[in-house]
């Protein structure tokens, strides 16, 4: 009887451990997601002929970024606000809201808007 509970309950644990993800792991594919979306909306603004518009080097700035726990993070167990800034001589950059979906195990990009302003933190 003891044996089956012992068994049932490692059987628990390693289910949980499964479904949750690294910290880390998670931060990693943020990156991956960011740096490829940069890449899309720098090959964009190129294909609409507005090459001289870009900056020698577009980034992007994360403005937020939250990892919830509990039973706030039973669908999404990450939130990540980006700034990004790929225009030379324009004050407008593109606000992007992503969040991680525990279940698929991806970031979901949600929401982006274009702002007029320059980054702040930039010399």
């Amino acid at each position: 009887m003891f044996m089956r509970f012992l068994v049932s309950l490692l059987l628990v644990v390693v289910i949980f451990a499964g479904c949750s993800e690294r910290t880390d792991r998670i931060e990693k594919k943020l990156e991956a997601y960011l740096q490829e979306d940069l890449k899309f909306m720098v090959a964009e603004t190129m294909k609409a002929g507005s090459r001289d518009a870009l900056l020698d080097t577009p980034y992007y700035r994360v403005k937020d970024f939250r990892l919830f726990s509990g039973a706030e993070a039973e669908i999404y167990s990450a939130y990540a606000e980006v700034d990004y800034f790929i225009y030379k001589d324009m004050a407008l950059h593109e606000k992007r809201k992503y969040r991680y979906d525990v279940s698929a195990r991806h970031w979901d990009r949600y929401y982006k808007v274009l702002f007029f302003g320059a980054d702040s933190l930039k010399n």
